[in-house]
């Protein structure tokens, strides 16, 4: 491993040489957008003559399937602006009308429909861009898109888009003759961007044709450019706009009421101020955390690490790419009840901050080594936790930055110094010339649990990728001690250091059958820190992806092992493929087969495991939305001998939107494993973020030994919040 931490510093200053002879394309795409003299009427239609005052873009080109082409269907943007805010219209023609997919849905839930997408990179930074989303009937998404994301578990979509985001905006669609029609105001209190005249934005426009697996854009993208952001084009706005000073205010009442108990009812209150146009400060007080969507089940059987689950409250999810990092340092599920939350964020500058603070009524314990605050403070710890996080741009695509994690734990609030978890480190990001990216993070923790100090424990993290046209190459690096402890992170194991490579190529038919097809080979070796081989893996992949979002992918494996003292060799395949061939219809099939370690601490054995799953989407109408997944582990002493156990679950998830506004939603999940049945009704008033009716009831029952099943617990619950923006 000793030439492993020359070669992070060959990378590191290869990263810093790139930093110097790096020259920025400049992108011909360039377009002033005129101030028009009134508000247009947000309806869905083009018969207002304002448009034709508005800048016109009509030149898209392909991305997918056939990269640098004409599109199939002619697409027109028109763009203007007032003082208070954004105007987008977008003309989509379409010679069948009656073919475009387009679903009567919640917010934020438009997957499988023709759609179009605004990115607007505000501060121009080619790092970060606001995400507008509308369909053909004019349901609305939004979000934040980032071209860094943190690998691995907890990031975002497959299009890095984190939808979790909220803001407020008026879109309209209408479907006609000859395509449709979408409409788009957008405030400029709802983004933030910097303090200075005139506003300069990167802008990308994307128009999704589903049912011929058709992306266009303005500019067009290439395959041959590591980044999406750099490719944007730019847009010049020149006169005053509103900065974004706005107030807001949304109080919240919650009420629970379990079986056999009284009604509870609780309040909040929720607080925004937008210091400046590019720094927001967002207060909470008893918030409501109450999950409205259930997590996804998941088989927790035989599993050697924890499970992760995605964060789902508000509060935590606004913003939370601030303080991303290569390693999962701030995991807000580890912030269990809290009692009141702050946070500032925003860009001043080249410098990205972000603040986050928080008080626990019923933090989980800290670990360290063969001590835990659950041995002081049984029941009644309270925990204070505090983020602190720095991003300093370099130049394009690049940064370094700093961050601070720390929680105190003690029985009460005056007395939280007890017991505290501290990490802090540096990472950085550098793009180096045009097709390498290269990001580290050096990380220390120290901790304290009663009387037992940890001297600082440094962990490191290394990463550098390639990606071209047809080649791409990636290599990790990862040094994380027994010793280290991040309590308000997500680490699925520790006392590893890791070497992982891929090399991979694509060939790139580009047609309507065929897409790419990308054959990808891969190696991995783990050592712990007595220098013992835990874990080696050789790895061959096939990915292919075409016709009507279908894709193809398999996966076999060779590798080693290690647990209890015992090296296992295992190989295993895996395959998977998935497909909406139709308007209704779209789905997903998976199983993989092979050896497989019985996890048992006293005497581990190597078995035989089957998976399977399956997953399909139907709409039988337009505001009609069904979700069915079943799931499969079958575990074996051999491969065709005894069956050890078997993990059936099964889950549905029913949606049927009355209208933009209101909903009813119905999940069923069951688990024959644990002969577990859950059900959950939900009826929801949505007027739009923030302003909500939700009342629902939750019902979990379990099987018992005369084999019928009986209620273990039954909760109605009740949610309104209004959402007031001065």
């Amino acid at each position: 491993m000793k030439g492993v931490a020359k070669l992070v510093l060959l990378f590191i200053g290869s990263a810093l040489l790139g930093s110097i002879v790096q020259a920025d394309q400049q992108q011909p795409y360039f377009l002033q957008i005129p101030e028009l003299p009134q508000a247009p009427q947000i309806d869905g239609r083009l018969d207002n003559p304002l448009w034709q005052k508005a800048a016109r873009i009509d030149n898209f080109t392909q991305y997918e399937p056939e990269e640098g082409t004409p599109p199939s269907e002619k697409t027109i943007a028109y763009l203007g602006y007032d003082q208070q805010t954004l105007y987008i219209a977008v003309r989509c023609f379409d010679s069948q009308p009656k073919a475009i997919r387009a679903c009567l849905t919640k917010r934020d839930a438009v997957w499988g429909d023709d759609v179009i997408t605004i990115y607007l990179d505000t501060f121009n930074d080619k790092k970060r861009a606001f995400v507008f989303q509308v369909n053909a009937r004019g349901v609305q998404v939004d979000g934040i898109y980032t071209e860094t994301r943190r690998r691995g578990r907890g990031r975002m979509s497959f299009d890095h888009i984190d939808r979790n985001w909220d803001t407020y905006f008026l879109s309209e669609a209408t479907i006609d003759e000859q395509g449709f029609v979408v409409e788009l105001a957008i405030p400029f209190k709802s983004l933030r961007f910097p303090n200075r005249q005139p506003q300069v934005w990167g802008l990308q426009i994307q128009r999704q044709i589903r049912r011929k697996n058709e992306n266009i854009y303005w500019p067009p993208r290439s395959r041959d450019v590591n980044g999406f952001l750099i490719q944007a084009g730019t847009i010049e706005i020149h006169g005053n706009i509103a900065r974004g000073k706005n107030l807001e205010i949304m109080p919240v009442t919650t009420g629970l009421k379990q079986q056999g108990c009284q009604f509870n009812p609780d309040f909040g209150l929720n607080f925004k101020y937008g210091l400046t146009s590019d720094l927001t400060l967002d207060l909470t007080y008893n918030p409501d955390f109450s999950q409205v969507e259930a997590d996804m089940p998941q088989i927790d059987v035989n599993q050697r690490y924890a499970l992760y689950y995605p964060e789902k409250r508000p509060f935590f999810l606004e913003g939370k790419d601030f303080f991303d990092t290569p390693f999962e340092l701030v995991y807000t599920r580890t912030i269990i009840n809290p009692k009141w939350g702050m946070k500032l964020s925003g860009k001043l500058g080249k410098t990205t901050m972000g603040f986050l603070s928080a008080y626990d009524e019923t933090p989980p314990p800290i670990e360290y080594n063969d001590y835990s605050t659950d041995d002081y403070l049984p029941d009644s710890g309270r925990a204070w936790i505090n983020v602190f996080r720095l991003k300093q741009d370099l130049y394009t695509e690049s940064h370094l930055g700093f961050i601070l994690t720390d929680k105190e734990l003690g029985p009460d609030w005056g007395n939280l110094s007890h017991h505290y978890n501290r990490v802090v480190g540096i990472d950085g990001h550098f793009k180096i010339k045009r097709f390498n990216r290269l990001s580290f993070q050096v990380v220390g923790s120290q901790t304290k649990i009663g009387e037992n100090n940890s001297d600082w424990t440094p962990a490191a993290s290394l990463n550098f990728n390639h990606n071209s046209r047809h080649w791409s190459f990636s290599f990790d690096f990862n040094r994380i001690p027994e010793e280290f402890e991040a309590s308000t992170g997500f680490f699925r194991r520790k006392d590893i250091q890791s070497v992982n490579t891929r090399f991979g190529y694509a060939f790139l038919p580009m047609n309507k059958w065929i897409v790419s097809v990308r054959p990808s080979i891969s190696y991995r070796r783990i050592y712990d820190f007595n220098n013992i081989l835990t874990d080696e893996e050789s790895s061959l992949t096939l990915f292919v992806d075409g016709w009507r979002q279908s894709y193809v992918f398999a996966n076999f494996r060779s590798s080693l092992e290690r647990y209890g003292g015992v090296n296992f060799y295992k190989k295993n395949l895996m395959f998977s493929f998935s497909s909406e061939p139709l308007a209704w219809l779209s789905g997903n099939i998976r199983f993989s087969f092979g050896d497989s370690i019985y996890y048992d601490p006293e005497a581990p054995y190597l078995g035989y495991k089957t998976s399977r799953s399956v997953m399909l989407h139907l709409r039988p109408m337009t505001n009609l939305r069904l979700f069915y997944t079943f799931s499969n582990d079958n575990f074996f002493k051999s491969h065709g001998g005894e069956e050890v156990y078997q993990v059936n679950i099964i889950s549905q998830r029913i949606s049927y939107q009355i209208s933009k506004t209101l909903s009813i939603r119905l999940i069923t999940d069951f688990n024959d494993y644990y002969q577990k049945l859950y059900t959950s009704l939900l009826f929801s008033y949505e007027l739009k973020p923030g302003t909500v009716f939700y009342v629902g009831c939750d019902d979990n029952q379990v099987k018992n030994e005369s084999g019928t099943y009986q209620i273990e617990g039954r909760f109605y619950f009740v949610k309104f919040s209004y959402w007031w923006r001065i």
